[in-house]
């Protein structure tokens, strides 16, 4: 829903008055969030580019190729969900980049780990394994996890406060000024001085 801006500085005025402090987007922690992932973010598509590129140059033509197209398939599945969960958590569905991003990012490491196997056969127990690939990923996760928990978490608790923020004006409002239109109710807010509540039906007078 559109937040009216007037009511939005009245949530502010409550939370500061009432001192609740929490994360907020915008915030440093979510910034340098942001930023991390940003730079993790870059250095994964780079590395799972390469590794589409030399596979394909590799093994393309060859008859060992069809054991690997399973692989490829899911990296560059996984790659483009990553991509779409980045530009999506830009907008306002930060949740739904979370997922979107997260869940292919686990199956990154588990395919990467597959394939890069030591001479034992074990899954992923070579260095390389760890600083290209599981190590980027388990940190986009994490940075990735704090930056949709901030931005979530702030957002419903700013709708809770704003909830009620505009149930106490309508029924301040009421009481003082009986029934209203839509169209009243609308200028009032528009008017609505969230630092005096004296002036609260000044609008409309």
């Amino acid at each position: 829903m559109k937040m009216q801006e007037s009511v939005l500085a009245r949530v502010r005025m409550v939370e500061e008055k009432n001192g609740i402090k929490y994360a907020k987007p915008g915030g440093r922690l979510h910034k340098v969030m942001r930023v991390l992932y940003t730079l993790l973010f870059a250095y994964t598509m780079g590395i799972n580019l390469i590794f589409i590129a030399g596979m394909f140059m590799r093994y393309y033509g060859t008859d060992n190729f069809k054991n690997f197209t399973d692989t490829l398939i899911t990296v560059c599945v996984c790659t483009g969900l990553i991509i779409a969960g980045y530009v999506l958590s830009f907008f306002r569905f930060k949740l739904i980049a979370g997922i979107i991003s997260i869940v292919p990012e686990i199956f990154l490491i588990v395919t990467f780990g597959a394939v890069m196997k030591d001479t034992l056969g074990f899954m992923g127990f070579i260095p390389s394994f760890f600083w290209r690939h599981f190590i980027p990923l388990a940190l986009m996760i994490i940075t990735m996890s704090v930056a949709v928990f901030i931005a979530v978490r702030a957002r419903i608790k700013t709708e809770r406060q704003y909830k009620k923020v505009m149930d106490n004006l309508y029924r301040i409002y009421n009481e003082n000024g009986g029934d209203i239109t839509d169209d009243q109710w609308d200028n009032f807010l528009k008017e609505y001085d969230p630092s005096d509540y004296t002036k609260l039906f000044k609008a409309n007078e």
